[in-house]
């Protein structure tokens, strides 16, 4: 429930900061001096800036209460240590993420929402990585890798007959292990790449858009390799384990979509290159300004490079989680 919520947090952050209405509300935490949970209805939904701005704010609120909530439950229920803490994170995170909106309004500084959005993504991946904590399948790993030698051949494993320790050697070295959380980080280096483009202002020099997009674009050629690598890797070595395959699976597809996205975003904001145009297709494009296209595109993008970490990212716990088991 909480990655739900969380999930169209992002959107309507990405489009607070799409529409540029971060200040469409000047005061916090409280809405034009109402108490957030109380500005009058009528007042909020006849401003396009306002609607979003507002909204972003209840939604964070109920992403606030839903963390607490679920929390509390895991100390009740969940015995294990790591589950808890990880609950007591996902708080921590929230509140953080919600006070960086709000010194953000306060101190009206874009360098604050540089760092909100670049922080959204982790408490977004932290949601997740409770999902995968909390679900039957991670619990049940534990006591259902160690049944014999199909499922440590479905690891990777050595052939059978040689010693525990051999195997465990050989998969504490798999490629997998490095490669899986590199790819993560890489992602989201990329994803604070992008938030320093969106963010950059009218009157800081062309420079630092030229550095933060040749950037962008080598991190982008090193993510290509990376989840290509994965992709093959968890196909060829681990294709007896549906749990890597799939998540494998889904790191090459969700990627495919943001790199065409990123494609999308540029042709909306700046049109298509001389060079495609001159050498490849002869295709004509009019830039339109905060059009509705040129939205979409830009926050779904930010919204697909979020999913994109938590696919990386649940490539990796996954894999741990089952050479641990084996251990």
């Amino acid at each position: 429930m909480l990655l739900c919520a969380t999930f169209p947090l992002i959107w309507i952050g990405g489009l607070v900061t799409t529409y540029r209405a971060g200040m469409a509300v000047p005061d916090w935490p409280n809405t034009f001096g109402h108490n957030l949970f109380l500005y009058p209805l009528e007042s909020w939904l006849q401003v396009f800036d306002v609607l979003l701005e507002h909204s972003h704010r209840l939604i964070g609120a109920a992403v606030g209460l839903i963390a607490i909530s679920l929390t509390i439950a895991l100390w009740v229920s969940d015995r294990r240590p790591a589950g808890r803490w990880l609950g007591v994170a996902a708080v921590a995170g929230v509140c953080l993420q919600g006070t960086l909106g709000g010194l953000r309004v306060i101190q009206d500084e874009i360098l604050l929402a540089d760092v909100h959005g670049c922080t959204a993504p982790l408490v977004f991946s932290l949601a997740a990585a409770m999902v995968a904590y909390t679900s039957p399948a991670w619990r049940s790993a534990g006591r259902g890798v160690t049944k014999g030698d199909r499922h440590l051949a479905a690891l990777g494993a050595s052939p059978p007959g040689e010693k525990g320790d051999r195997h465990l050697a050989a998969l504490g070295a798999s490629p997998l292990l490095s490669v899986a959380p590199a790819t993560a980080v890489l992602i989201y280096v990329q994803i604070v790449l992008g938030a320093q483009l969106r963010h950059l202002t009218p009157g800081q020099a062309a420079g630092w858009f030229t550095l933060w997009m040749w950037l962008h674009l080598i991190v982008l050629g090193l993510l290509v390799l990376a989840v290509v690598w994965l992709l093959a890797l968890t196909r060829r070595r681990f294709g007896r384990e549906p749990m890597l395959v799939r998540r494998g699976r889904l790191l090459a597809a969700v990627f495919a979509v943001q790199v065409v996205l990123g494609t999308a975003t540029w042709v909306t904001h700046y049109g298509w290159p001389a060079w495609f145009t001159q050498s490849i297709w002869a295709i004509e494009y009019t830039v339109v300004a905060n059009g509705p296209l040129q939205a979409l595109t830009t926050t779904a993008h930010v919204v697909v490079g979020s999913l994109t970490l938590v696919s990386a990212m649940s490539l990796s716990l996954w894999s741990r989680r089952l050479v641990s088991a084996t251990r």
